[in-house]
């Protein structure tokens, strides 16, 4: 068991200090969890297998599953996904930064801890400025995945985070209650036509909107 830090997060004061422990961590192969624009989410280095393990240990999530990351900014897309095809292009445009995942199929097949068995990648850009900060300070991916256990109701509070967690992460962000209570929509663009997997903060409506392709699966 280990002494889990909590750090308070406001909009009103200087935040650096406090982030920049947070992406210490991070890089250092450390879990911790945070507010998003939606949800809280559990965040580990992408790029460190080890960490994203213990990501899928912590939440005891069923291994081969695929789990998603935040990306620092969109530029960073290329480097991690094979086809950016129109229908994502379009969302992107519209709804990006934003609570939408969209899932690609990986450019790389060495990260299949991240993809699971069929090498598709779930994708973020947050609007969320702490997220933001984070990544910039962290320099590297984070996973996107909520701070739950499997199968679990997504927290909206650090309180809700230590319910599951006290004791086994390294560091809380409490940045108080979450604005929203319903995690991101997923949206796979791997393919000819979108296809919404889970309808989120947007709605299938709004998504259909921007992409009258869309279809929901089956």
């Amino acid at each position: 068991m280990i002494k889990t830090e909590i750090l308070k997060f406001s909009a009103d004061n200087r935040n650096k200090p406090l982030l920049q422990r947070a992406a210490e961590l991070i890089r250092s192969g450390g879990v911790i969890a945070f507010p998003t624009e939606t949800v809280y989410a559990l965040g580990a280095d992408a790029m460190n297998e080890r960490a994203v393990q213990r990501v899928f240990h912590l939440k005891k999530r069923m291994s081969g599953k695929p789990i998603a990351i935040f990306l620092p900014k969109l530029q960073d897309l290329k480097r991690f996904v094979k086809e950016i095809t129109p229908s994502a292009s379009k969302l992107i445009k519209e709804l990006w930064p934003g609570p939408l995942t969209l899932i690609f199929k990986s450019r790389s097949d060495q990260m299949t801890y991240l993809t699971g068995k069929e090498g598709k990648l779930g994708v973020r850009v947050s609007s969320s400025k702490l997220v933001q900060s984070l990544l910039s300070l962290a320099k590297t991916p984070i996973t996107a995945t909520s701070a739950n256990l499997s199968g679990g109701r997504e927290p909206v509070s650090a309180e809700e985070v230590l319910k599951d967690f006290d004791g086994k992460i390294e560091l809380v962000v409490d940045g108080g209650l979450s604005e929203e209570t319903i995690p991101s929509s997923v949206v796979d663009v791997s393919g000819d036509m979108p296809i919404l997997l889970r309808e989120g903060r947007i709605s299938f409506e709004e998504i259909k909107k921007v992409t009258p392709e869309l279809e929901r699966k089956k």
